[in-house]
């Protein structure tokens, strides 16, 4: 069993995305899907995979297809705020009763040490010399899935006019936004402590100060923002809430009506990739290989909308955007007391966080 020390002591080891365990270099899994398909049909057992997020519909999706793509293969995959999944997975780890083969998480810090703990199984699918290189281990012990990206406004567009919408966050503190903004809490939440981190940098305290006096609704998890946009949209005695810039939008069904406009150059908004790795304890190797080169295929990687960790289909172009900067997060997150001080400085201004976790108001199923 291992000792709490040792796994605290090593969540102060620090090292680059790109730098790799000393061992021999991990060759890259030529098969295709379908054949290591017909590996992981001889595996008995379901793939748990626990994925970072705040809703618990956010992986129906991905469930259903991968099931659908793979018959025969069951995938539990389970919601929940990253920083909540790595706390359970780390205590699995020093109980020695490790459950969770495949985690896709936010907290992007987690990833070295796991790797570094010798507790990450070296895995290079086939079109890894595609993947960008700032977002994978060198020897495949964690993999990007997928961008993300928090700072665009996202908003009622039956309320708000497209020539309305702010340019900037300097534009969010103009009175008329008063009591229409919606915003999760900074000090909740790692990657929207990274953006307001970005704002304060560029604005001072005082651009703090003042938005805390535009009678902004806080709420906690990065789809909640959304969904009360959602719910207001119809309620003639709602608040009246139209506004945010904390949400990557909303991702349940059919509401065109939630727009999302980009910042202005120069301003600057914050991304990261969400990253998966497998653990070595795992008892189903075959069927998380196969979702991880699954989730890394252009079959998904082709569906994500422009912005691909695969070099020859991201059109977006994330590496030579002029508003974001993708390397970024990822060099905040390895740095905990700095991740510390800003969710300290937002506690102080707001509050602490109020109010149930997005996981209690949006469960599976809801």
């Amino acid at each position: 069993m291992a000792r709490i020390s040792d796994l605290v002591g090593a969540v102060t080891a620090l090292c680059g995305t790109a730098c790799a365990q000393f061992g021999s270099n991990v060759p890259i899994d030529t098969r295709s899907l379908d054949e290591i398909y017909a590996a992981a049909l001889k595996e008995t057992g379901t793939l748990n995979v626990a994925s970072g997020g705040d809703a618990g519909w956010q992986g129906d999706g991905t469930v259903a297809a991968f099931e659908g793509r793979f018959p025969g293969l069951k995938l539990n995959l389970t919601v929940d705020l990253s920083k909540y999944h790595d706390s359970r997975i780390d205590r699995a780890y020093l109980a020695g009763n490790e459950y969770i083969d495949v985690a896709i998480l936010q907290t992007l810090h987690d990833f070295p040490r796991w790797r570094d703990q010798q507790r990450l199984l070296n895995y290079k699918p086939a079109n890894f010399e595609d993947i960008y290189l700032g977002e994978k281990d060198l020897n495949g012990a964690f993999l990007p899935n997928s961008f993300n990206s928090f700072g665009n406004f996202v908003y009622d567009s039956t309320k708000v006019a497209a020539a309305d919408v702010p340019k900037n966050y300097m534009e969010i503190l103009d009175p008329k936004w008063k009591g229409k903004l919606v915003l999760t809490y900074p000090n909740d939440d790692d990657a929207v402590a990274y953006l307001f981190s970005i704002i304060v940098e560029k604005y001072g305290f005082g651009w703090l100060d003042a938005l805390a006096q535009q009678d902004v609704q806080w709420v906690r998890g990065s789809e909640t923002p959304s969904i009360k946009i959602l719910e207001n949209h119809s309620n003639s005695t709602g608040s009246d809430r139209v506004l945010t810039f904390t949400s990557i939008g909303y991702f349940k069904g059919p509401a065109d009506f939630i727009t999302s406009a980009p910042v202005e150059v120069p301003e600057t908004k914050m991304s990261w990739c969400q990253t998966m790795a497998i653990f070595k304890s795992t008892k189903v190797p075959e069927t998380a290989k196969l979702f991880m080169s699954y989730m890394s295929s252009p079959e998904i990687q082709g569906a994500s909308g422009g912005l691909s960790t695969l070099m020859s289909l991201d059109s977006g172009n994330v590496y030579s955007s002029n508003i974001t900067q993708i390397s970024w997060f990822r060099n905040f997150m390895h740095d905990r007391a700095t991740v510390d001080w800003w969710k300290l400085q937002f506690e102080t201004t707001l509050g602490s966080a109020q109010g149930p976790g997005p996981l209690e108001l949006f469960p599976k199923g809801s």
